[in-house]
């Protein structure tokens, strides 16, 4: 009678040892990929908001309005005013948010509320004109329109972005004799021929032209 060849308990031992190492092995390497793919899914959606942000605001900008405002406390001032971390500017509300062609404040800054999640903010609000053509227009009051849009329960925002950083630079045109950035455009008569926005450390600079200098912008800008 022939004897029966089969596996010896050491051999079953060392086999069942071998599979469950392979095993999580293979489920250790099966966590690493969905966690490496996780976190590049969240990072290629932050880059998609950013970049739609940049459209945003730069088809925004290239349409900010030069219109002298009347002023209550000083004389008239234009119709933008910025400064390195806000900017206050009229402007044509997007056909995708209203159908309506006249034209709104936006305010766009830096909401450092919550130190350890700063948002950059844009907010809007209509514009208060006259009801009767001939009559002059209303003296205007800027420092209440700051105060408003600075107010986070008074004026909800139309969009919001989680970002580390934000500034913002004018360089004004050429005739000024200024051909260099500027930190702040203030009390000024004329749109600023460029505007710089840095979103973030990581992100090159997004560099807008204002229609009124969208055609004079030459090669050293």
């Amino acid at each position: 009678m022939k004897r029966q060849h089969g596996f010896t308990l050491l051999e079953l031992v060392v086999s069942l040892t071998l599979l469950t190492l392979l095993s999580g092995l293979m489920f250790g390497g099966f966590r690493l990929a969905g966690r490496a793919w996780e976190t590049v899914g969240e990072r290629n959606a932050d880059i998609s908001e950013q970049v739609q942000l940049q459209l945003f605001l730069r088809n925004l900008l290239e349409q900010a309005e030069a219109r002298e405002v009347p002023n209550q406390r000083q004389a008239p001032l234009l119709s933008f005013q910025g400064t390195e971390q806000s900017l206050v500017f009229l402007a044509p509300q997007p056909r995708r948010l209203s159908t309506s062609v006249e034209p709104v404040w936006f305010y766009l800054a830096l909401d450092q509320s919550d130190p350890d999640h700063p948002v950059l903010s844009l907010k809007s609000q209509p514009l208060v004109v006259e009801t009767e053509p001939q009559e002059q227009a209303p003296a205007f009051d800027w420092y209440r329109l700051l105060d408003d849009f600075r107010q986070p329960e008074l004026i909800p925002p139309l969009l919001e972005l989680e970002i580390a950083s934000f500034s913002l630079h004018y360089l004004p045109a050429e005739e000024q004799n200024i051909p260099t950035w500027q930190p702040e455009w203030l009390e000024q008569d004329q749109l600023p021929a460029l505007i710089r926005l840095q979103l973030g450390p990581d992100w090159p600079p997004l560099v807008v032209a204002s229609r009124r200098h969208r055609y004079e912008i030459k090669d050293e800008y």
